[in-house]
C-alpha cells in the first residue's frame, strides 16, 4: 500500500466530543481506501449476532473474538497481512505500540445498518476506528448503570468522514456509550483494540 506524504488533519476543535476521544480526517488516501475495501470484500464476513438476534452488519474478527453471552474472549485467526501497515500507521499517529493492537474487527454496514448504544466490552482497552466507504454519524451519551434513560439534549455527535480515524480512550471509553444511526450508504470500518490486562 503506497504511503501518502501528508499528515492527517485534526478535526474542528469547536466540535463537542467526550474527553479521551481524538479524531483525524484524511488518515488514508482515496486510493488506499479503495484498496482496503477491495481486500475486505475478499474476506469471509458473517452476520453479526447478539444473543438470538441477527443484525444487518457483517463482521470478521482477528487476534481475539467475543461471543455475546460468554464471559471470556477466545483466540481468532491472525490479522491479514494487508492490515499490518495501516495498524502501524495508526499506532504511530496515536503514540501506541502497534503490536499492542492485538484485536481487529472488520465491520460491513449495509444500507440501514445501525449500532445501538453500547460500550466496548471490558476485556479490551484503547479502541481505534478507521472509516471507509461512506460517512456516518457517531453519537455519545454518558452511561448510567442505574438508569436506562438519559437526557437526549445531552447527546454529543460527530460526523465520521470516509478515510478518517479516531481514538477512544479514557472517559470516552469508560463512562460514555456510543451508537451509530442506520447508515445511508454501504460503509466499512476497521476496529483495532488493545487487550486489557487482567487484574
Amino acid at each position: 500500500m503506497p504511503r501518502v506524504n501528508r499528515e492527517p488533519r485534526l478535526f474542528d476543535v469547536s466540535a463537542r466530543v467526550p474527553d479521551g476521544f481524538v479524531y483525524h480526517q484524511d488518515f488514508i488516501s482515496e486510493a488506499e481506501e479503495h484498496e482496503l475495501i477491495g481486500e475486505i470484500q475478499g474476506l469471509h464476513l458473517t452476520p453479526f449476532k447478539y444473543y438470538q438476534f441477527t443484525g444487518k452488519r457483517r463482521t470478521a474478527s482477528f487476534g481475539w473474538q467475543y461471543e455475546f453471552g460468554k464471559s471470556e474472549i477466545t483466540t481468532a485467526p491472525d490479522m491479514p497481512a494487508f492490515l499490518l501497515q495501516v495498524r502501524t500507521r495508526a499506532g504511530k499517529l496515536f503514540n501506541i505500540d502497534p503490536n499492542s493492537l492485538t484485536q481487529t474487527s472488520i465491520i460491513e454496514y449495509s444500507i440501514g445498518s445501525p449500532i445501538g448504544w453500547h460500550r466496548d466490552i471490558p476485556h479490551f482497552g484503547v479502541v481505534v476506528g478507521i472509516s471507509l466507504g461512506a460517512a456516518c454519524r457517531m453519537r455519545f451519551h454518558k452511561y448510567d448503570r442505574r438508569s436506562k434513560n438519559f437526557n437526549r439534549d445531552e447527546i454529543l455527535s460527530l460526523e465520521l468522514q470516509p478515510r478518517s480515524i479516531y481514538l477512544m480512550s479514557g472517559a470516552s471509553r469508560e463512562i460514555w456509550q456510543h451508537s451509530i444511526p442506520p447508515v445511508k450508504e454501504l460503509r466499512y470500518s476497521i476496529m483495532l483494540r488493545t487487550l486489557r490486562a487482567k487484574p
